[in-house]
């Protein structure tokens, strides 16, 4: 079995614990809604494909990745929209322009900011690694680095880690960074709603 592009690259930064990096297996765990996506572009300053690792015969080339976020399951505090019954935590007031393609918020002044329609949920850090095998084939697999809940206000991310690596997240403009094990990747903001 090959280990995953992402404990690679963090194992010569710092020791894991056994398993860190494998998905987590929560049987039956329901996901709310997906509410934002943002797409990796960059790992450590380099531009995707990157962060190529030379591993027991094959070459593990990081190549995507995202960073989801989803609406809590259930709530107490509905607020009843002309859509029906939605979650309070997921009705924000935007000042600015939302472009609704990027989820970016342009205020009156130019300044920016990502809008995360729900301020708590679910998140998960996945990435998407290519192997290139010795016997020449080729394989893609995704590996869920980390995972937990969120809090989100305007230009603040919180991450508390329920599974995988420690993980904090800053955001600018229309980029998250997400720190994880001495490694930084950057997400362009895509918005899914």
């Amino acid at each position: 079995m090959h280990r995953p592009l992402a404990c690679l690259l963090a194992a010569s930064a710092a020791a894991l614990v056994a398993g860190a990096c494998e998905a987590p297996t929560a049987a039956g765990a329901k996901l709310g809604p997906l509410v934002a996506l943002d797409s990796l572009r960059t790992a450590d300053g380099a531009d995707l494909p990157c962060c190529t690792v030379d591993t027991a015969g094959a070459r593990a080339t990081l190549v995507g990745g995202t960073l989801s976020f989803r609406a809590r399951t259930t709530f107490a505090d509905a607020v009843i929209t002309p859509v029906g019954p939605a979650d309070s935590a997921c009705m924000n007031a935007v000042d600015g322009v939302l472009n609704g393609i990027t989820g970016v918020v342009t205020m009156p002044d130019g300044s920016t900011y990502i809008e995360i329609p729900c301020h708590i949920g679910t998140y998960s850090l996945a990435l998407t690694q290519q192997l290139d095998l010795a016997n020449g084939r080729s394989e893609t697999t995704e590996i869920v680095v980390s995972s937990g809940t969120y809090t989100w206000k305007r230009d603040t991310l919180s991450l508390a880690v329920t599974a995988g690596l420690p993980t904090t997240a800053t955001m600018t403009a229309d980029t998250i960074a997400v720190s994880a094990a001495g490694h930084t990747y950057k997400l362009q903001a895509v918005a899914s709603y």
